[in-house]
């Protein structure tokens, strides 16, 4: 496993800005899992099946949470056609599509359990992540998968854009928001139930630069942190960025993190 890499100031749960929300329901399940979803009708269904099979057989109660975020075709019908009855599952809709981000916060700050993981909906990461995850929180409030510990392992060959943008993008991030992390983008993170929803309260970004706020916000207010190594076995993730507009939005988003990092940070001196 990773080092701790936490370097936020202040005790375990003490720095919350935020708490316009009630605390977690902590202790109503043993195990969240959060898919946040946008128009995965080809495959919801399956991922949801999966994920349910294989925390069944782990012996702990748990639920799985689809947050969909505006979906236009028919993936939360299906959801709601094939899972109803089952009180593990739950889909919580948005009305328009407003980003990932955004969908991620809704589920996690929907979920009741001493454990959060989030994942995405093409299963990039195998279903037993989920094991070497929750034996890292046991240890840890927050376990960040990447893909560049060396233990990690990818199975698919990097589409171009992955190769020319990923590493520029990683650099950025080190320099102006996140130093010490290898990788804030993979979609797998992990926490304890107190420091989900203290983190997810205080998010603003509902792009795909929310991970780097997340993981910033989780040093600020002091909770330790590890990466966790995965197995990268599908990443469809490319498929949703719109080379013209997203690399610009997601580095004035950074932009606006560090200025929000940096303010919060005066606050809590």
């Amino acid at each position: 496993m990773a080092p701790d890499i936490s370097h936020g100031a202040g005790e375990r749960g003490t720095a919350v800005i935020s708490r316009e929300h009630a605390a977690p329901a902590t202790g109503a399940v043993d195990l969240s899992v959060v898919i946040p979803v946008y128009n995965e009708e080809e495959r919801i269904v399956n991922t949801v099946s999966l994920i349910r099979h294989f925390l069944s057989k782990r012996g702990e109660s748990f639920e799985v949470i689809i947050s969909d975020d505006g979906s236009l075709d028919g993936g939360p019908g299906l959801v709601e056609e094939k899972f109803d009855g089952l009180a593990e599952v739950k889909l919580i809709r948005e009305q328009h599509n407003r980003g990932k981000g955004a969908a991620v916060r809704r589920g996690v700050l929907a979920a009741r359990g001493e454990y959060i993981i989030f994942m995405d909906a093409d299963l990039s990461y195998p279903v037993d992540t989920i094991d070497s995850c929750m034996a890292a929180l046991e240890e840890y409030d927050v376990a960040a998968g990447s893909r560049d510990l060396p233990e990690s392992s990818i199975d698919v060959t990097p589409t171009l854009l992955r190769r020319v943008t990923g590493p520029v993008f990683k650099a950025i991030v080190r320099q102006l928001v996140l130093p010490g992390f290898t990788d804030t983008q993979c979609g797998f993170k992990g926490f304890r139930s107190q420091a989900a929803h203290d983190i997810f309260l205080n998010c603003t970004i509902n792009g795909f630069a929310f991970d780097v706020e997340v993981l910033a916000l989780a040093r600020l207010f002091g909770y330790s942190i590890t990466e966790l190594p995965v197995r990268l076995q599908v990443d469809s993730s490319d498929s949703q960025i719109n080379l013209t507009s997203d690399p610009v939005l997601m580095v004035m988003d950074l932009l606006k993190i560090r200025a929000r990092i940096n303010r919060l940070a005066q606050q809590e001196r």
